[in-house]
């Protein structure tokens, strides 16, 4: 009984609760939302005029350097336009942190990510201020039956791979960003040259969704994501769960925003991971999840 009580976790209290991961993690995810708009919102503001040059929020997106490095490569040190040089810098520090730490720059650090995570805790703090409001999603989720959803979100997670696929290949047959007029990021930061098109339209959808549904452009459609999630096999971190630990309560798994089985697996090495170790701080026991370093295609 001793043996088992001393592997139990107990709430940190005072300054100590401060500094969890899960409060880290959000003090970062804000700084970059905070940074992100604070760009976007000096372009309208300063940059209206022209005379003063500011740095565009678009330069400060990986995916940039995904969609112009086939014509950097290829024409000595062109790029398409609405981007820049600062894109494909980026992209290579968002796959290094990847081969090393997995997707932690979804869970971590992209600022559309943390728009649909907020809008999910805003959804679940409605729902807890009003009970009818749960019961109304709880009954139309179960009108929808849990298995065909299931299987819908199983396959509507490889979408996102012909999403890249498209992206690619588009893009290096016209020589422009075929994605920017669907991208819902991109929309955003346009925010003052919003106008009724798909960009808008799907914009629209993902923050509806996310009140629903956690991270649902994340899960089904971002094509960063897919390239992080591919870059991430090789990552020598993973998350095992310690069986002669584990209750099977299945905290860690309702805890995790990507909705994995994580109670139910020994390793979490699964490319739609985000790396937010939101099931670890949940985790009631100590030692039962833990993150570890291995060989990334270890047993």
């Amino acid at each position: 009984m001793a043996t088992q009580a001393a592997v139990i976790k107990r709430k940190p209290r005072g300054l100590a609760a401060w500094f969890k991961v899960q409060n880290i993690r959000h003090l970062i995810q804000l700084a970059f939302l905070a940074f992100i708009a604070f760009l976007a919102i000096q372009e309208v503001v300063v940059g209206e005029g022209g005379a003063t040059v500011v740095a565009s929020p678009e330069a400060y997106c990986p995916f940039g350097g995904v969609e112009t490095l086939y014509k950097l490569l290829t024409t000595g040190g062109a790029t398409i336009n609405h981007t820049h040089l600062s894109n494909v810098v980026l992209l290579i520090a968002t796959l290094a942190s990847a081969l090393i730490f997995r997707s932690a720059f979804c869970g971590w650090i992209c600022p559309f990510g943390t728009l649909q995570e907020g809008i999910m805790a805003l959804s679940v703090w409605l729902q807890r201020r009003f009970p009818q409001l749960k019961k109304a999603i709880k009954s139309a989720q179960a009108k929808a039956k849990p298995g065909l959803l299931a299987t819908l979100d199983r396959w509507l997670r490889y979408f996102k791979y012909i999403v890249l696929a498209w992206i690619v290949l588009a893009t290096i047959s016209a020589g422009v960003m075929v994605f920017r007029d669907y991208d819902p990021y991109a929309t955003l930061l346009k925010f003052s040259e919003l106008t009724l098109g798909p960009g808008l339209i799907i914009l629209v959808i993902t923050l509806v969704a996310s009140l629903f549904v956690e991270r649902p452009w994340c899960r089904y459609a971002c094509p960063l994501g897919a390239i992080n999630g591919i870059a991430s096999q090789v990552s020598p971190f993973r998350l095992e769960r310690n069986e002669s630990l584990c209750t099977s309560c299945a905290i860690c798994s309702k805890s995790c925003p990507v909705n994995l089985p994580v109670a139910t697996s020994k390793k979490i090495t699964s490319p739609e991971c985000i790396g937010c170790l939101k099931c670890v701080d949940a985790c009631p026991r100590g030692g039962a999840l833990e993150l570890k370093l291995g060989l990334p295609f270890g047993k």
